[in-house]
């Protein structure tokens, strides 16, 4: 009997351990997804999705903080983010409109058949997230039973919609659809797309002016009107999923000469015991149907106590991050120190594997924009001082930026090499292979020498 009562608590105190470990690595949106299910699946539940009167104060008090910050709140992480978008100023859907919406809307007034309307609300959403069409005109001829005439007019009808270049089925017809619509006059332009297109991917103008037997000026006219044509006509649109967006969980706010720690758990609904299955327990109920609701207590306890947890630990990490990296939430990402997840768990004395759990999925927002956690655990690399003895680290988000400021002050007609990058950060102390300054480059989305040289 003492056995066995062992093994139960054991079990017990293992299914409580793995409840909340899993609660501790999901995100705010992932607890609230939980919750609901719970919520389902257990009548004892009750959840309370309106935010409390002290948590609606902390609110306001952090978006007022945010509106103050203007052009300084920034996103951190964003799909598809890049530094030269000209094009994407003047596209995109309203607000919560999808492109099928947007096309389907303009096809409204036409007398078009109900089996041609079909195949255009086929072809809508059969669009990949750059807005093109790529299956082929015998596949939609056959779901639809016509031929593939009528269906290369169906397309023809949705690639004249806006905006420019949806439908088509590459990137060239994409481009050279828009260059169409720009009337008379752009013929250089759309012989380079047509032709040319992979060289002025990798900015080898001369060879394109060489082969066109056109001037160099000519060619950088027409490349700078192609780089305002947009590639992804999808873009702006709201995809029904595809665009993410983030909830931090965390909020780190400097108020005069303090920072304060603002956990975001209005974005996750209350969990509470309902009352009335309570009293329930109080009086001469059934055993059987007293062994259930004391079983579904007991399971909503044990989550209330995991998001407790959650909570206490994330809380506890925020303030880690605030000793360590004061000076990047006061001045900025060059000041962001590296730091090991082994540290950040010797100093709040747990495992590792807590820190690696908490962090996991989870958003932190400051003054310089939202961030996730992982970002404030970079791996570092040697900094060497003047006199190349002593050693220290630099974390490689300061590499990245250093390598990006010195890209930014070159000579635009005669670039750094990645071995003269290199050779410039060794002045500066800095360790670095020229693989490593090639592979941050590239997650930098910043080409070679070759394709940042100017003619």
């Amino acid at each position: 009997m003492g056995i066995q009562l062992e093994q139960s608590q054991k079990q017990m105190l293992s299914h409580k351990m793995l409840q909340s470990v899993e609660i501790l690595q999901m995100n705010a949106q992932e607890l609230t997804e939980y919750i609901r299910e719970l919520s389902l699946e257990n009548p004892v539940v009750d959840i309370e999705e309106d935010v409390s009167e002290n948590k609606a104060e902390e609110r306001v008090r952090k978006l007022e903080w945010l509106a103050s910050l203007d052009e300084q709140n920034r996103t951190y992480y964003q799909y598809d983010r890049r530094d030269n978008e000209d094009y994407l100023n003047n596209i995109g859907g309203k607000e919560g409109e999808s492109l099928k919406d947007a096309l389907m809307l303009q096809l409204i007034g036409n007398e078009y058949s109900e089996l041609e309307m079909a195949v255009f609300r086929y072809i809508a959403d059969s669009l990949n997230s750059s807005g093109y069409y790529t299956e082929g005109l015998e596949e939609l001829a056959c779901r639809f039973g016509i031929s593939e005439e009528e269906a290369a007019v169906c397309l023809d009808i949705m690639k004249g919609l806006e905006p420019a270049g949806v439908c088509t089925g590459s990137l060239k017809e994409c481009m050279a659809r828009q260059i169409d619509r720009l009337g008379a006059g752009y013929e250089t332009e759309r012989s380079i797309v047509e032709n040319y297109l992979e060289l002025l991917g990798k900015n080898q103008l001369p060879a394109i002016a060489k082969k066109m037997k056109i001037s160099i000026e000519q060619v950088k006219k027409a490349a700078d009107n192609i780089k305002k044509l947009n590639p992804r006509p999808a873009q702006g649109f709201d995809s029904g999923g595809m665009m993410r967006y983030i909830v931090p969980d965390v909020t780190i706010v400097k108020f005069q000469d303090r920072f304060e720690i603002l956990q975001n758990s209005y974005t996750y609904p209350v969990i509470r015991i309902n009352q009335e299955y309570l009293q329930m327990l109080k009086t001469d109920c059934d055993k059987e149907v007293k062994d259930y609701l004391t079983g579904k207590i007991h399971q909503i306890e044990q989550v209330q106590e995991a998001i407790e947890k959650r909570g206490s630990t994330l809380l506890n990490l925020a303030k880690c991050l605030i000793e360590v990296q004061e000076e990047f939430f006061l001045y900025g990402q060059k000041f962001l120190r590296p730091l090991m997840m082994k540290e950040a768990a010797e100093r709040l004395a747990v495992h590792e594997s807590t820190i690696s759990r908490t962090v996991k999925g989870k958003y932190l927002q400051c003054s310089w924009g939202i961030y996730p956690l992982s970002y404030f655990f970079s791996r570092g690399l040697k900094q060497q001082s003047g006199n190349q003895q002593e050693a220290g680290d630099m974390s490689t988000v300061r590499i990245r930026q250093r390598i990006k400021e010195l890209i930014e002050g070159e000579d635009k007609y005669t670039p750094y090499s990645d071995q003269q990058l290199k050779e410039l950060l060794e002045q500066e102390g800095i360790v670095i292979s020229r693989r490593t300054i090639v592979k941050y480059r590239e997650a930098m989305r910043i080409c070679s020498s070759r394709g940042r040289k100017q003619f």
